[in-house]
């Protein structure tokens, strides 16, 4: 049986493996076709009579202020790349008012030493920083315990909590042990410390789930279809193969339900107390206008961040500061001077994608 030190390596090499392919190869299936927010046009007016100075992107996350419907999902975490992600995600997002979110963090409960490479509240007082387990995990000796040891852990403000089992059965490692879960989410929720998001990781939750989670108390989902960086693929292209068509990873990496459709279903179930964060394929702030419109609340994104995020707080400023603006152009092409306006619009159809 290998030593401790010696799974806490595999673990670590395969954070590493997950930073080296997003950074050098294609996991967005829908990249090389038209995406799938191009199908979709603003509501576009040519007589906005509204000063662009004066329209305000703010929203507010779980009564916390931000300074544009966006959220820099999820990364990694649990080795040395990952630390340095982490601590400049923090100061970006401090500084432009953005919340973001950590990678899974199971490994924290298994090798207390990882802890280091999340623990970076410290640089982001201001912005909300959220910690992140897989739902699987329950079913694999988690509990309420555990969950507020991990929050605790890295003064966390909330916690994401995702669901991945088209990722798990694609990684030769992975926890594929799905049974059960809605009763044992429902007994822990009311014991977590901080709020809570359920969020898919790019293949999508349907309204039928979303529902269902509505029922048990959960604010907050974010429905992460298809659309952008597929797990599936990623986990593929860590197995050696010779026929692409032969590689689980490959077979899969665009089963699931796209963003859109996601948002389409669930946008007619949302009460006054509950909301809905688009996530899979967001690149740009007129994806995150359409998303709105769509019937999502906040908006999220991981892929454009990861390189920046190994560089310095600067870049990963910048792309935010693009995101930003681009968005409050989309709200003065549609001519309105608030998120909340936004969301009252309808998107148009382009005939030929």
């Amino acid at each position: 049986m290998a030593s401790q030190e010696a799974r806490e390596a595999l673990l670590q090499q395969r954070k590493k493996d997950h930073i080296n392919i997003c950074l050098k190869q294609n996991v967005e299936p829908y990249r090389n076709t038209a995406g799938i927010w191009e199908k979709y046009t603003l509501p576009y007016t040519s007589m906005p009579e509204i000063d662009l100075a004066k329209i305000d992107t703010r929203t507010t996350f779980f009564g916390w202020n931000c300074s544009f419907p966006f959220i820099v999902s999820s990364m990694t975490g649990g080795e040395a790349h990952g630390r340095t992600i982490n601590e400049n995600l923090a100061k970006a997002c401090e500084a432009e008012g953005v919340p973001f979110g950590l990678g899974s963090m199971r490994i924290v409960n298994r090798y207390p030493s990882s802890a280091y490479t999340f623990d970076v509240k410290q640089h982001c007082p201001n912005a909300p920083m959220f910690a992140n387990i897989g739902l699987v995990q329950l079913n694999y000796g988690f509990g309420a315990k555990e969950i507020n040891n991990i929050v605790d852990s890295i003064k966390a403000d909330g916690l994401f909590i995702h669901v991945n089992h088209t990722q798990e059965v694609c990684q030769p490692e992975g926890d594929t042990n799905f049974e059960n879960l809605f009763p044992k989410l429902k007994a822990v929720l009311p014991q977590i410390k901080v709020p809570v998001v359920i969020k898919g990781v790019g293949h999508g939750i349907e309204r039928s789930v979303v529902e269902e989670l509505y029922k048990m108390g959960v604010k907050y989902v974010d429905v992460s279809g298809t659309g952008g960086t597929s797990w599936a693929w990623i986990e593929g292209r860590r197995q050696p193969y010779e026929v692409e068509n032969e590689n689980l990873g490959y077979l899969f990496r665009d089963v699931g339900i796209r963003t859109d459709e996601c948002l389409q279903e669930c946008k007619p179930i949302k009460g006054p107390n509950s909301f809905l964060i688009a996530g899979g394929g967001i690149r740009n702030g007129l994806d995150i206008a359409k998303a709105i419109i769509l019937g999502a609340d906040l908006c999220t994104a991981a892929m454009p961040f990861l390189a920046p995020a190994m560089e310095n707080p600067e870049a990963v400023r910048k792309v935010l500061q693009r995101l930003k603006r681009e968005f409050q152009a989309a709200m003065f092409a549609c001519g309105v001077r608030t998120v909340e306006e936004l969301k009252r619009k309808s998107l148009g159809r382009r005939q030929h994608l």
